[in-house]
């Protein structure tokens, strides 16, 4: 749902649980992207990409990179 069909909810109470389940569903779709995200950067670095070149492909910082496949290697 996007913001104006969110504002044209007239009743307040309406408004806020819809904005709210909005805002969970939008959670959700966050995780599983970064989830894909960052089986991708693992998946680089398997082929020998070096955490500077991820980090230029995925719009990230190196340390950013490293934290990604410290976490999923179980580091």
């Amino acid at each position: 749902m996007d913001r104006a069909s969110l504002q044209r909810i007239g009743d307040p109470s309406s408004r806020v649980e819809a904005a709210t389940r909005e805002l969970e569903r939008l959670r959700q779709v966050q995780e599983e992207v970064s989830q894909v995200r960052d089986e991708a950067v693992v998946e680089l670095h398997d082929r020998g990409a070096t955490y500077q070149r991820i980090a230029e492909i995925a719009g990230l910082t190196r340390g950013r990179v490293a934290q990604i496949l410290r976490r999923a290697r179980g580091d």
